[in-house]
């Protein structure tokens, strides 16, 4: 009975920090592997250049754990960072703008959503081509250069030894990590994505909570296009090509259940840094570019079907 019990809590303690302990793993290889890893320009790169694509993980956290998917904020990133930097001249106005964007959106695709009943995926896949389509007519195809030293300053200053957009992205963590897991809505959002219809019955108001998660997503994609503008000073038509599915990826390799329900924060941010070291890793190492979307792909695939795995033990 004893060693049962010993193998029981071994197995738990593995599925627990399984992530943590692959996270920790790839460190110490990649640090033994490549001398410029574990330096601390390389680390704080890292951090930064994730911090503004990150946003896009923590958005879709909430979409997702309420059962929905949104693949439409990679073209959120592109249009509010487009629309904020024709306005860098003033960027009061051009934060506003962009910002405006993204709740524009949000509450456009969580409305019709919840009102057509139309499958998230495909509904969010032909938003992001409509608002691509929206750049490409409106810009004629040219990228934007010509971004202000003011405006730059949102993603290229410090507050005190830390970059901006790591600063930022660190408090969007831990407000997110507030509202899911103290808060009342955070209950809503997992009730919603646990079973919806259970959810209504009991008095929630499940399409208020859906649209909700749709518009704080959006609203974090633009932020993250405001930020990536100002950090590349450029706003550029096929910005945050191919981050929508990278987004979905981290947050899925972060033990968030497709389904919904199951999961949180703190398992996205580890997706999220378990990709960046993963990406930054390969470049190191001279892994050539080719396998870089295979293994990444790989990594996603495993990840979906220990989630299936974990949904059929439930």
């Amino acid at each position: 009975m004893k060693e049962n019990t010993k193998k029981f809590n071994a197995v738990a303690f593995v599925n627990k920090y399984a992530l943590l302990m692959i996270f920790i793993l790839m460190c110490v290889l990649f640090t033994i592997l490549s001398d410029s890893f574990l330096t601390i320009s390389n680390i704080t790169d890292v951090v930064r250049t994730n911090s503004i694509s990150g946003l896009l993980a923590v958005g879709l956290t909430y979409v997702i754990l309420a059962g929905g998917i949104d693949l439409s904020v990679e073209s959120v990133v592109a249009l509010s960072g487009m629309v904020s930097g024709y306005l860098s001249g003033n960027p009061v106005v051009a934060v506003l703008a962009g910002l405006a964007i993204g709740v524009f959106f949000g509450l456009f695709n969580g409305f019709l959503l919840v009102k057509t009943g139309v499958q998230p995926f495909i509904f969010t896949l032909a938003m992001n081509r409509i608002v691509r389509g929206i750049i490409l007519i409106f810009t004629k195809g040219s990228n934007l250069y010509d971004i202000s030293d003011s405006f730059k300053l949102i993603s290229r200053s410090n507050v005190g030894p830390f970059p901006t957009p790591i600063i930022i992205f660190v408090v969007i963590v831990v407000v997110t990590y507030l509202l899911l897991n103290r808060t009342k809505y955070g209950r809503y959002v997992y009730a919603v994505g646990s079973n919806e219809d259970a959810s209504r019955l009991s008095g929630i108001k499940t399409r208020t909570i859906k649209v909700s998660t749709y518009l704080i997503c959006s609203v974090l994609a633009s932020l993250a296009g405001i930020m990536l503008t100002a950090c590349v000073a450029a706003a550029e038509t096929n910005a945050a090509d191919g981050w929508s599915l990278d987004a979905v990826s981290a947050v899925i390799i972060g033990g968030t259940s497709l389904r919904g329900g199951q999961g949180g924060i703190l398992f996205t941010l580890l997706g999220v840094f378990i990709l960046a070291v993963l990406n930054n890793g390969m470049v190191l190492v001279n892994v050539p570019s080719n396998y870089f979307q295979f293994i990444k792909g790989l990594l996603m695939l495993v990840a979906v079907l220990l989630d299936m795995g974990n949904q059929k033990k439930r």
